[in-house]
């Protein structure tokens, strides 16, 4: 009942049943991504892919795998946050000019500061770094990538207008690079001792593959050497030992670790 090209569609609550049955793995992949991406999946999608995932569900009644979804889960490594409070009407836009290769306009506040500014912004790309999700985009007439957390973007419209991508720009690429990097300082050879108990995760998962091993002090310490990115993270995370790390090298990072420790002492003072 609509005007050319006539359409149709299936009507709420209809039956799924004649549709072509769902493999095993088929229905597995389904559900996991609907437990685990949630955040990733394209708003405007997913009501559609509501009798998908439904069907997913029959086609396990009886199989081995059945809850497989609910039987597995992905924890974070370091302390979970609460999410921040982020519009769904600002998400689907987001999703929607990024799907389309469209540019955006918007409002953004940044960090630190109580009021936000106009935009305009070229999409790239959607990561979620822990609780937090973040556009990566170029901003204006400028080629550098950076991120926007999209919990402090508002007011976003979707222009007719393409968006544009820097030269030789690969998301993949830049998510594997730049983009998991918080503020670095570039590569450097850290050198650490821990005692053995805080070290023995790092057999098992090394820090670089480069990194050396040696026993100290009868074994009670252990001495390890990586090339790393001495970023935020990186700091964030050796501070996480305690008294339990020394940082050796460099001498830059050591006196870093030494300053903090003094400013501790004296707050516990």
């Amino acid at each position: 009942d609509r005007s050319k090209p006539y359409g149709w569609s299936w009507m709420k609550e209809a039956n799924f049943e004649f549709m072509p049955k769902l493999t095993s793995s088929q229905s597995v992949a389904l559900l996991l991504a609907q437990s685990h991406l949630r955040n990733l999946l394209p708003i405007a999608m997913t009501k559609d892919l509501a009798p998908v995932f439904d069907a997913a569900n029959k086609a396990l009644t009886t199989s081995g795998w059945k809850d497989w979804d609910k039987r597995t889960a992905v924890l974070s490594s370091t302390l979970s946050l609460l999410p921040p409070q982020m519009s769904p009407k600002v998400l689907q836009v987001v999703q929607s000019a990024l799907a389309h290769k469209r540019r955006l306009t918007g409002h953004y506040r940044a960090k630190g500061s109580q009021t936000s500014k106009p935009v305009t912004i070229h999409p790239l790309g959607l990561l979620s770094r822990g609780s937090v999700m973040y556009l990566v985009c170029t901003l204006f007439d400028y080629s550098d990538v950076r991120q926007l957390a999209l919990h402090r973007l508002e007011q976003t419209m979707e222009q007719a207008e393409s968006s544009r991508t820097p030269k030789d720009f690969n998301f993949k690429s830049y998510i594997a690079g730049d983009g998991k990097l918080l503020l670095s300082r570039g590569p450097i050879r850290l050198v650490c001792r821990f005692d053995a108990p805080a070290a023995e995760h790092l057999r098992d998962t090394p820090l670089s593959a480069d990194q050396k091993w040696v026993e100290i002090e009868g074994g009670r310490r252990i001495e390890v050497s990586a090339t790393v990115e001495d970023d935020e993270q990186l700091r964030w995370w050796l501070m996480g030992f305690g008294a339990q790390l020394e940082v050796v090298a460099p001498l830059k990072l050591r006196n870093l670790m030494r300053e903090e420790a003094s400013q501790l002492m004296a707050l516990y003072r």
